[in-house]
């Protein structure tokens, strides 16, 4: 049963053994193969790592099996990783740590200036006349509000990040205990160590170092490997080469 989940999930691109072990719960065809057990991801990498030489000598006759019946064509390939820079200054993103303190210190700043808008245009009809020009919010006002914006946005972003991961490790650890409760109950015994915690999806918080490009929120700050010691704002690609083929990038 190991064996051919692994072998499937190798198949179609599902490395990770923690990936794994949420596909036997989520994926038909992981379920299928499992016999609707559940093998948490500890189990799955010890297993590929106990029988890391006998897998490789099965892969290997599989593909020559694929390769003669059509499926797929054999080949060298080159891979390794590649950092592509983002149209993007890093000087545009921001921890969310650091958009915290730049909110609360802009919202002081508009309610000062709205203050100060609302002082001038008394001032103002005094002096001009009520219906005359000079009632426009000044300009510092409105670029203040504009990156006021782009920062509740990008917080937003954030904030909904923690809050899907922490919905989907409660997910994991709902399941871990769920096969702990399962196994209690069938050898009678109590499992020893402590029990997977289950966290709050609506009390998840970004970490005050995550951060977010305004220009491009994909793309992350990096080290740049062309220039040792320095960062840049891009993307970490893949880059592959086929023998006879032109490169493929994949992000």
């Amino acid at each position: 049963m190991m064996l051919r989940v692994l072998l499937y999930g190798y198949a179609t691109g599902v490395y990770s053994s923690r990936k794994i072990e949420a596909r036997t719960y989520e994926d038909v065809a992981f379920r299928f193969l499992s016999g609707d057990q559940h093998p948490d991801h500890d189990t799955f990498a010890e297993f590929r790592k106990r029988h890391l030489e006998a897998l490789a000598g099965l892969f290997t006759p599989a593909l020559l099996l694929c390769e003669k019946a059509g499926l797929v064509k054999l080949g060298q390939v080159a891979i390794d990783g590649t950092k592509i820079k983002a149209n993007a200054s890093k000087h545009k993103a921001m921890s969310y740590g650091w958009m915290t303190e730049t909110e609360a210190r802009l919202k002081q700043e508009i309610e000062a200036l709205l203050a100060q808008a609302e002082a001038t245009n008394a001032a103002e009809d005094a002096q001009y006349g009520k219906g005359r020009r000079g009632d426009e919010l000044p300009e510092e006002l409105q670029r203040r509000e504009s990156r006021l914006k782009k920062i509740e946005q990008a917080k937003a972003e954030l904030e909904q990040e923690a809050r899907e991961k922490a919905e989907q490790e409660r997910a994991e650890a709902e399941a871990k205990r769920a096969a702990r409760r399962e196994e209690e109950q069938r050898t009678g015994k109590k499992k020893r160590g402590r029990e997977p915690q289950v966290p709050d999806p609506e009390q998840a918080e970004p970490d005050a170092k995550a951060q977010r490009n305004f220009t491009h929120p994909e793309s992350r700050i990096m080290p740049d490997g062309a220039n040792k010691g320095s960062f840049l704002q891009g993307y970490n690609a893949q880059a592959a080469v086929n023998v006879g083929a032109k490169w493929e990038i994949r992000f």
